[in-house]
């Protein structure tokens, strides 16, 4: 399972691998949701019907740019993905193996392991930013940021090496609170729906020889409170995440030599993360913040089911073969 094991055979580099694995599945499903997500978060409300903005997003997408415009960014979205699901993962086994020997009160533990979903959460989000950076803006004009290089400098000549993190108090307060909101969710609701898959008729449990669950039963449990822990993590941070990314584009600019589609212009710009939140009440309400939930919750609930599924059946397979 998710966390340290006293008895768990893996070591922390045979977890890193199913963590790098889980984030190349993750987002190979999740890039086209991410795309609609991006550009209704960033649209301005004055030039848009507010009824079913996603619909009309997605529509225009395809209608403009082609089914190929869902995976725009694609390329750099893995590399972000891998390093974001594999730290996340990483982080998050080493620092709760670490609590673990600090203290053997039972009930202070989900609190602890809380804590270290918030660090690894916290350090992902540092880690990945400059790479988020260029990918949020390839997925608004492709061409424009084409390339990790390319997307670089494109980057740095609007905004300095500081542009690279545009949006780290935003991305920090989003995704350390949300990592350890999904992670503590996820570990507190699995071990009790494998629980009901456990015969334990006779007096004795019966498991598999060398896991502690059968795949199936890990993929049912896992499916189910991933999907609990995603909806409530984005749910509870998301006003941070629409913060996040307006502020990630407040030094793009328009560049004419290249065709920009018609749902990334008239963009909502931020350069402060106070001042955003406020801007948005005054001028949206309480429903400005959360401005694209519906595509953004379906796109965290797959995020959390593929990747703490993908994860478990990886740490199964590799522990089936050690033994």
């Amino acid at each position: 399972m998710v966390g340290y094991q006293k008895d768990d055979i893996m070591t922390p580099n045979q977890k890193l691998i199913a963590g790098c694995v889980s984030g190349m599945a993750t987002r190979f499903m999740t890039q086209p949701m991410d795309i609609v997500k991006l550009r209704t978060q960033l649209q301005n409300l004055q030039a848009l019907d507010k009824k079913k903005i996603w619909f009309r997003t997605t529509r225009k997408i395809l209608r403009e740019e082609g089914i190929t415009a869902f995976w725009a960014g694609h390329n750099l979205g893995q590399i972000h993905s891998i390093l974001a699901v594999t730290s996340q993962f990483y982080i998050y086994e080493v620092s709760t193996k670490y609590v673990a020997g600090l203290s053997q009160d039972k009930g202070k533990r989900p609190y602890l392991f809380f804590l270290c979903g918030v660090f690894s959460g916290c350090c992902c989000a540092t880690l990945v930013l400059p790479i988020e950076v260029i990918r949020v803006r390839q997925m608004i004009v492709k061409e424009q940021y084409r390339g990790l290089f390319n997307g670089a400098k494109a980057v740095y000549n609007h905004g300095g090496i500081l542009a690279f993190y545009e949006g780290l108090s935003a991305s920090l307060l989003q995704m350390g609170p949300s990592v350890g909101i999904s992670f503590g969710v996820f570990q507190s609701l699995q071990p009790r729906i494998l629980s009901y898959f456990h015969d334990c008729s006779s007096g004795q449990c019966v498991h598999a020889s060398s896991n502690t669950n059968k795949p199936e039963h890990l993929l049912v449990a896992s499916t189910i409170a991933g999907s609990v822990a995603g909806f409530v993590a984005k749910s509870v941070t998301y006003p941070f995440d629409l913060a996040k990314r307006r502020l990630q584009i407040a030094t793009h600019k328009e560049d004419f030599r290249y065709q920009t589609p018609s749902t990334s212009r008239n963009l909502v710009k931020c350069t402060n993360l106070a001042d955003c939140i406020i801007k948005t009440l005054k001028k949206e309400g309480i429903r400005g913040l959360y401005r694209g939930w519906k595509v953004t919750v379906c796109k965290a609930q797959v995020t959390s089911v593929m990747s703490f599924t993908t994860y478990e059946l990886m740490c199964y397979a590799i522990r089936e073969l050690e033994s």
